[in-house]
This record gives structure tokens, C-alpha cells and sequence, in this order.
């Protein structure tokens, strides 16, 4: 039973890993995307590019790399689609609540949605994404 336990909690913490590894490969694309847009674009928009880019490069990398599960489930990119427009939606809340209730600028508002979105990500995938 012990060991059935600690097998689970290693994986875990080896998913955990490997997502922050790749998730920061991710991060570092899609979050220089998202710095350069916000200069460019409205907010929403902007949130909107790098959340695209970021949903064609996560759900390759966390399906293949760090979940290892089978990239061709219509059903798993649906959830993956779905969990990817609320991760939008969230960083845009984040941003602009940021960004007005400290009154600092959106790049920096962007910059602390992070650990949130972040944390959220992982735990949205391992259990409801790509969960075996």
C-alpha cells in the first residue's frame, strides 16, 4: 500500500517537473509574444495571440513530453481547446485587474498572472486533461 503510494507521489512529482521544464520553454516563446503585443496590440487581443501560440505549442509538449498520452484524442485537444480559452480569459482578467488596482503597467500586470496561471495549468492537465 506504502509503496503504491510513493510510486504515485514519484510521478507526480516527476510530471511536476517536466511540466515546469517545459512550461517554461512555453513560457519563454509565448510570454516574449505576449510582452511584444501588449506594445502593439489592445489588451485582449494581445492575451489572445500568445494563449494561441501557447495552446499549438503546450498541448504538444505537456501531451508528448510530460504527460505521455497519445497526441490524437479529438476529445483530450477539445478539453485541452477549452481549458486554453479559460487560461485566456483568466490572464486577461488577471492582467487588467492587475494592471488597474496596483495602477502598474500590463507588461508588469502580465508578469504576475504567472505563478497563478501557472499553477492553475498543472493541475487543470494532470487531473482533467490528460489524465490516463
Amino acid at each position: 500500500m506504502l509503496k503504491k503510494y510513493f510510486k504515485k507521489y514519484n510521478i507526480f512529482i516527476k510530471q511536476g517537473r517536466d511540466f515546469l521544464l517545459f512550461g517554461t520553454l512555453n513560457f519563454l516563446i509565448t510570454n516574449l509574444v505576449l510582452q511584444v503585443s501588449l506594445f502593439i496590440f489592445k489588451i485582449w487581443l494581445a492575451t489572445l495571440i500568445s494563449q494561441s501560440l501557447n495552446f499549438i505549442i503546450g498541448y504538444f509538449l505537456y501531451s508528448k513530453y510530460v504527460f505521455k498520452v497519445k497526441i490524437g484524442s479529438k476529445f483530450r485537444l477539445l478539453k485541452y481547446l477549452i481549458l486554453s480559452l479559460s487560461i485566456w480569459y483568466i490572464n486577461l482578467f488577471l492582467i487588467v485587474y492587475f494592471s488597474n488596482y496596483f495602477s502598474i503597467s500590463s507588461n508588469f500586470g502580465a508578469g504576475l498572472a504567472i505563478p497563478i496561471i501557472v499553477i492553475f495549468s498543472f493541475f487543470s492537465q494532470r487531473f482533467l486533461i490528460f489524465r490516463k
